[in-house]
């Protein structure tokens, strides 16, 4: 790997060293699925896996896990099915994480440490980790078509993935596609405003280098979201593809209340009678105006000047996040140039930011949710 790779995971592996490794020195590909009470769902996930066409060896690391306080026993039998399949597949690994914090995020950190740990000595631009999870199936050219993407622009160092949710119950097909069309609206919308952060970010449709990973800081340890974090931050660091076409993750569409938000809660929402918390238009054209802006150079030159062409809701938002002073820190530490400074504002107006800008200006202009 380059020198500032190594650099770079020898610094993130002194705070991040797993205490276990499974041995995948083998493998520049590994599939990471998180499993929480899947004993039931995981066999099939691993089936779709296997049937895949792959044109490379691929390693699939499981990593087993369940919250401080709750009942082991369902992990141990996954534990059981899985050392009885390592018997026929061996390609196939595990991690037990018990009384695991930091919810699905952590449980996702644990295997692409692992995985940074074990190939540590290679070339980490060549090296790849798919994320999935333990109840979601992949199409049989899973592989290829990644590959196909990676190959064609080495440049990119991350692929979102296209993704159609399974429903388990027909009743459910309704508030399925209508939560599916509502994320794409969103994403489309992004485009549309121009904002680099217009990704899908579900976490069993992404994969990415280990380099951009490890650049990223890491998969981020949070109970719900961490999908969006990690890739708003992969924005940030490196260039971020789509894959297009059809579906090549289908994630289940069931209901679920481990976390406190994602498809599972939307669906709830949406069965029981309630609608999408969905953002009107008139706040996306204010965040155009707003980020149009940015190709000024008074971005630079003269941030108080560009700051009155803005919309209100965005000198608003702005005043409020305290940015004027905070820019002023932001330039002196930023190479000259009006492209140096639209990077640095949008590294510092990220997703987050984005979605926080999008409620208010709705908030603003006293839009009810559609």
């Amino acid at each position: 790997m380059s020198s500032r790779d190594d650099f770079l995971c020898e610094k993130y592996l002194r705070r991040h060293a797993p205490a276990t490794l499974p041995d995948l020195a083998d493998f520049s590909r590994v599939v990471v699925i998180p499993a929480w009470n899947e004993r039931m769902t995981l066999p099939a996930t691993l089936d779709t896996l296997r049937e895949a066409e792959k044109p490379f060896p691929v390693a699939t690391l499981v990593v087993v896990n369940f919250p401080a306080g709750s009942d082991d026993a369902e992990s141990r039998a996954t534990i059981e099915r899985l050392r009885r399949r390592q018997q026929r597949e061996n390609a196939l690994f595990y991690l037990y994480r018990p009384g695991l914090a930091g919810g699905v995020g952590a449980a996702r950190k644990c295997g692409m440490d692992a995985f940074l740990a074990a190939r540590r000595s290679t070339n980490l631009t060549r090296d790849w980790i798919f994320s999935l999870d333990a109840d979601t199936r992949v199409s049989a050219d899973y592989f290829i078509r990644i590959e196909e993407a990676i190959a064609k622009d080495p440049a990119v160092n991350a692929w979102t993935l296209p993704f159609l949710h399974r429903v388990e119950e027909p009743s459910q097909e309704k508030a399925v596609r209508r939560y599916e069309a509502y994320l794409a609206r969103y994403v489309e919308k992004l485009a549309a405003a121009r904002s680099p952060y217009a990704i899908s970010t579900v976490g069993s449709a992404f994969c990415v280098s280990l380099s951009a990973y490890l650049k990223a800081g890491g998969m981020k340890t949070k109970a719900a979201g961490e999908d969006f974090y990690f890739l708003s931050e992969l924005v940030k660091t490196g260039k971020v593809g789509a894959i297009s076409g059809n579906a090549l993750v289908y994630p289940s569409g069931r209901i679920s209340g481990r976390t406190p938000f994602g498809t599972g809660k939307a669906i709830e929402k949406l069965l029981a009678g309630g609608s999408l918390n969905e953002i009107p238009d008139a706040a996306f054209d204010d965040l155009a105006m707003l980020l149009q802006t940015l190709d000024d150079p008074a971005l630079c030159e003269a941030p108080r000047t560009w700051f009155a062409t803005l919309p209100a809701s965005a000198q608003t938002f702005l005043v409020r996040e305290k940015f004027l002073p905070l820019w002023e820190k932001v330039l002196r530490n930023t190479p000259p140039g009006a492209e140096a400074a639209k990077s640095a504002f949008h590294r510092w107006f990220d997703g987050l930011k984005t979605l926080r800008y999008l409620h208010f200006a709705r908030s603003m202009r006293g839009s009810a949710a559609m």
